[in-house]
């Protein structure tokens, strides 16, 4: 208990000291003509008592007749001047002539593009484009009709050195044609959905510039998950057919084939991969998503810079044919008998082709002492 007592006891003539101290006055500064003065409040004479429980006002700082009073916050109170803002430079600068990654689709290529940009990030000569609608698809031409977009973006200059396409999510719905309504599923609707799909891919081969279609993935919902799927079936089918690259993402973002919110990700590291609504990724889970895009990608923009400035010159009328290309024009005669010049008589060529007989075996050469 004496113990507690002179604990207390100190504690409160600390607090009474420190009451007593004069607090942080403000000064006052006096302006004459271009002089200044700093003058300093008047000594507070109050009892003890009175400046501890504050009774009372301590005497104002009287500056001398006609001066310029100018008040100046007590120190610690002063406000630091504003600072302009900085100007921030953009991080990791692209290249004027960056080759162009184009991304084209809804919500989850958007999610995939913002990938692409942090992985290529650190690529100066790469740039990402993206052109994504949430819920626009094949399904409806209303939102956005890809085929005249494609068409119009490849016609224009950069011309991407390839187009990545995740289309699809939303596509689990009724086929609106001018005369009637198709349903989805249905034969009929699978029938027009490849025709839409196989004109993207007809336009981006006309262009020569290669195509990476990358598939769907589970979402949460059971049926909106059954509706993907059928869908991702069909475009895995009529991508590989028409010379796409179709880039399979489904098992890195699913368990047994159906939705998980987490997994691990490019580090091992078990990280929310997918948005609280069940559809869209998170920061790790579009890193992870482009990773795969990545992968495919090497082989466009890997190669040399002469390569590249060759292909983007191709076209039917250019000076490289693409031999795919409905539109490049060749011969349409065929090479006859006429057209070829027979060889010398007494040559070699002669002697095999014409003669009908072998060549001469050559002294020191295993065929030599072979045909002997």
């Amino acid at each position: 208990m004496p113990f507690r007592r002179a604990k207390a006891l100190t504690v409160l003539i600390l607090a009474m000291l420190i009451a007593g101290l004069p607090a942080l006055a403000q000064q006052v500064v006096v302006q004459r003509g271009t002089q200044v003065e700093v003058v300093e409040p008047a000594r507070d004479n109050r009892p003890f008592l009175m400046r501890l429980f504050g009774l009372g006002e301590p005497p104002p700082a009287q500056p001398p007749p006609g001066a310029r009073i100018i008040k100046v916050p007590p120190p610690g109170q002063q406000r630091k001047a504003a600072r302009p803002p900085a100007v921030v430079k953009p991080q990791n600068p692209k290249n004027d002539d960056a080759r162009v990654v184009l991304v084209i689709g809804d919500r989850l290529a958007a999610d995939l593009g913002r990938g692409l940009d942090v992985a290529y990030a650190d690529r100066p000569d790469v740039r990402i484009e993206t052109k994504t609608v949430d819920d626009a698809g094949l399904a409806t031409t209303g939102d956005t009709d890809w085929k005249a977009f494609l068409e119009t973006r490849l016609t224009d200059k950069p011309r991407p050195a390839a187009v990545v396409a995740m289309i699809g999510r939303a596509d689990g719905r009724p086929i609106d044609l001018p005369d009637r309504t198709v349903e989805f599923p249905s034969p009929e609707w699978e029938t027009i959905y490849k025709a839409r799909l196989n004109e993207l891919t007809r336009v981006a081969r006309e262009h020569a510039v290669p195509l990476l279609w990358v598939g769907l993935v589970p979402v949460a919902s059971p049926q909106a998950t059954n509706d993907v799927t059928y869908i991702d079936g069909v475009i895995r089918v009529e991508a590989n057919e028409k010379g796409a690259t179709y880039i399979d993402v489904w098992e890195p973002f699913s368990q047994n084939g159906a939705f998980v919110a987490s997994g691990p990700d490019l580090d091992g590291q078990v990280r929310q991969l997918r948005l609280k609504d069940g559809v869209g990724f998170t920061r790790s889970g579009a890193r992870k998503l482009a990773f795969y895009v990545q992968q495919n990608l090497g082989t466009v923009l890997n190669v040399a810079a002469e390569t590249a400035s060759l292909m983007q010159q191709i076209s039917g009328d250019g000076p490289v044919l693409v031999l795919n290309d409905p539109a490049a024009t060749g011969e349409d005669k065929l090479m006859a008998a006429t057209d070829l010049v027979p060889p010398k008589p007494g040559t070699a060529l002669h002697r095999l082709v014409v003669e009908g007989l072998p060549l001469q075996p050559v002294a020191g050469r295993f065929d030599a002492t072979a045909l002997k």
